[in-house]
């Protein structure tokens, strides 16, 4: 079985640009193969998002609309980079294949969609 072996952080980049590539107008199969990749992310990314945001909580001071923020010079934002830096490191592997170029089409998808997508996709053809 294809995976794509990458880390938690890559992923969460990532993640930003699938919304473009599931717009396009994809051949069925192709158009598969995108959605269950996007699912799948999204899947691992909850995970990052839901620690991302408890350390916000835990080490930010509370704003008057009841959300939290961190002051830039302060301590907490230094322990919160190096914890989210930490979680961007964890090693993730996703059970399914990268994007192929040529699952694309000739539909029109940006150089910077495609270097956004990272290691959810791959030059080589697809069998």
């Amino acid at each position: 079985m294809t995976t794509i072996t990458t880390t938690l952080g890559a992923l969460v980049q990532a993640e930003a640009a699938l919304p473009a590539i599931c717009a396009v107008k994809l051949s069925p199969k192709s158009a598969y193969h995108v959605a269950k990749l996007a699912r799948l992310v999204a899947i691992d990314t909850k995970h990052f998002h839901v620690e991302r945001d408890a350390l916000i909580t835990e080490l930010g001071t509370k704003r008057d609309d009841g959300g939290f923020e961190l002051k830039p010079d302060s301590d907490q934002m230094a322990t919160f980079v190096a914890k989210v830096t930490e979680l961007a490191a964890v090693p993730v592997e996703i059970p399914w294949g990268p994007i192929a170029l040529d699952m694309l089409g000739d539909e029109k998808v940006s150089a910077q969609e495609l270097a956004a997508l990272g290691p959810l996709v791959a030059d080589e053809a697809t069998s």
